[in-house]
């Protein structure tokens, strides 16, 4: 078994926790796919025939307006599955997904992984635990757009994402955005100036300190407030 490829499935809490041979048939009837940095996984209206496990590199999941206007819904990191919610249902993939890095991603065919899960219950469990966080994930995001400003919005952003990683929004704690400027700006709904104005706004007011794409937390309190809608 690749030791890179289980450490992917492990860190998914899709798979967290699943004994050696469980974790052997899901490479097994899995394939890794190697993509460069900025080539597509796959567009809005592809068929979706499987889902997707981050192994190494990124990856932004986006749809695009009629106008053009590109929304980033999620950045995905190693450890984190996507279009999970493609397993239950017949179609296309409901948005877009490209690589912002070089990356590995390991691919899960539908048929084989729900004959799968027709024998392992508890996978089930973990499948819906899946879908029901990254539904909460949109709601959140809907939420955030629609009810907050940008400031708000960028210190959900980081709070949610550092709470992910294990780290707490405390003062002197540092964020590491992992994708360009430009990328989380759409995450956040808005343009790049509108960002960049942003940051200088929350360094000079002295709550944050921006260095390359490391953000330092020194006044957490403050930032907290801006969490109210």
């Amino acid at each position: 078994m690749d030791p890179t490829i289980s450490e992917a499935l492990r860190r998914s809490p899709l798979f967290a926790n699943l004994p050696p041979e469980d974790l052997a048939r899901i490479i097994d009837i899995s394939t890794l796919r190697h993509y460069a940095k900025r080539e597509t996984v796959f567009r809005e209206g592809d068929r979706a025939d499987g889902f997707f496990v981050a192994v190494s590199g990124s990856v932004k999941v986006f749809k695009i307006s009629e106008d053009g206007k590109e929304q980033v819904l999620h950045i995905l990191e190693a450890g984190q599955s996507f279009a999970e919610a493609t397993i239950f249902e017949a179609g296309g993939f409901p948005a877009n997904a490209e690589a912002l890095s070089k990356s590995n991603l390991l691919f899960l065919p539908k048929r084989p992984f729900i004959e799968l899960l027709e024998k392992n219950p508890g996978m089930v469990l973990r499948v819906l635990a899946s879908l029901s966080k990254w539904l909460k994930r949109m709601t959140d995001l809907v939420e955030n757009l629609a009810l907050r400003d940008v400031e708000a919005r960028l210190v959900f952003f980081v709070a949610e994402e550092m709470k992910g990683r294990g780290l707490e929004l405390r003062d002197g704690a540092v964020y590491e955005i992992p994708v360009s400027k430009n990328v989380l700006a759409s995450r956040l709904g808005t343009v790049p100036e509108t960002f960049s104005r942003t940051l200088k706004k929350l360094q000079e007011e002295g709550k944050i300190r921006v260095k390359g794409n490391q953000i330092r937390i020194l006044k957490a309190q403050s930032l907290f407030g801006a969490l109210a809608p």
